[in-house]
């Protein structure tokens, strides 16, 4: 069955999470893999700067207020940098974490502290692989910006 999502969150707090949403299980599994990926992306991009303090609070967090506190730090600038037109270094541009997707794992986080830091510890790590995909998803990124498309 696919409602543990990734064997990090077991199938009660998928319930839970599924009646908060109005979805199915797998649904919100699903939403999940989504999150992990899309706020691994943002974090992908300060790695490429050479900027670890993101991912390696995330990768150690205890807490929701690190979790709270190193996401916000981490939107702020990737926002402001964008707003800007400026690059988080010589060639990286940011990219801004979808709401939905912040918003999911921070639900993750109240219903189920252990499950969500599990969650972001992912992110972080899968943000330390995401160097090769870059390249492409600034591909990505041009197309939707042409077609008024944002994120």
């Amino acid at each position: 069955m696919q409602t543990q999502a990734m064997g990090l969150v077991s199938a009660h707090v998928l319930g839970v999470l599924a009646a908060r949403y109005g979805a199915k299980e797998e649904d919100v599994a699903q939403m999940l893999r989504e999150a992990i990926e899309d706020v691994a992306r943002m974090l992908g991009r300060f790695v490429w700067a050479g900027q670890y303090s993101f991912v390696d609070r995330l990768a150690n967090a205890a807490g929701r207020e690190v979790v709270s506190a190193t996401l916000y730090e981490a939107l702020r600038i990737s926002e402001s940098t964008r707003k800007a037109g400026r690059t988080l270094d010589e060639n990286v541009r940011p990219y801004v974490a979808k709401e939905g997707s912040v918003r999911l794992l921070l639900d993750l986080l109240d219903v189920d502290l252990v499950s969500g830091l599990e969650v972001v510890k992912r992110a972080a790590i899968l943000a330390l692989t995401r160097r090769e995909r870059v390249k492409e998803e600034e591909t990505e990124e041009a197309k939707e910006e042409a077609g008024g498309g944002g994120e």
